[in-house]
């Protein structure tokens, strides 16, 4: 049987190929992406009223996240029965470093974490989003948090897709940036109970959050 030589050629074409991809990938001009204007989201949605002003990310924080406060939003909705609800939202563009996912900072502030997966509405369609029941192992008190990224209309539950899919965006540039959605509520009745309560607000809050994250200003966000 013959001995089968390799195939230089195409390997130096595959290598060639991968330098002039690299080389235009840190030479073209940076992505220009719509600005964002979290601010603008409604302080009322369907049943959903703000219980007062947005309030504020610490400097450390938004350090922390690499973000400055035009990029972050967290404020408390209740519904008719005075269920609380508090949204997050970092903005995070096409910037990949400094993600600080919550199973992380609740499991590393000493919280019993137990993670799993669920879906909520987004934008009007039904998404895949972490469902995380953080316990305080001192009080025993539990709260519910359940989070997803999204690009416009589009979103992910998986971290590690969700940043090839950034990785791509600068090869295959959108004109939306990624943001990090998570909401939380206490659990005072069951699990069930307050899974559904962000159930309902997902599906009251999310089109307009989208609306936020995609409005007609532009900026530069990345090279």
């Amino acid at each position: 049987m013959a001995e089968r030589r390799p195939n230089y050629i195409a390997v130096i074409l595959i290598i060639v190929a991968a330098i002039v991809i690299s080389y235009w990938v840190q030479t073209r001009p940076p992505i220009t992406l719509p600005g964002i204007n979290i601010e603008s989201l409604p302080t009322e949605m369907g049943q959903w009223v703000s219980d007062g002003p947005s309030r504020a990310f610490d400097k450390q924080s938004l350090e922390g996240w690499n973000i400055t406060a035009k990029d972050s939003l967290k404020r408390v909705y209740l519904d008719q029965e005075g269920s609380p609800v508090e949204l997050m939202i970092i903005y995070k563009a096409l910037d990949r470093r400094e993600w600080h996912l919550s199973e992380m900072c609740f499991g590393g502030s000493g919280y019993n974490v137990k993670q799993d997966i669920t879906t909520v509405t987004y934008d009007g369609s039904q998404s895949s989003a972490v469902k995380l029941l953080v316990e305080d192992p001192n009080t025993g008190f539990k709260t519910l948090s359940i989070y997803l990224f999204a690009q416009g209309p589009n979103t992910e539950s998986s971290f590690a897709k969700q940043q090839l899919k950034m990785a791509l965006c600068r090869i295959r540039p959108s004109k939306y940036g990624w943001a990090y959605i998570r909401v939380t509520s206490p659990e005072l009745i069951s699990e069930e109970h307050t899974e559904q309560i962000i159930r309902d607000f997902f599906a009251a809050a999310s089109t307009p959050i989208r609306k936020a994250l995609t409005t007609s200003e532009s900026r530069v966000t990345s090279k």
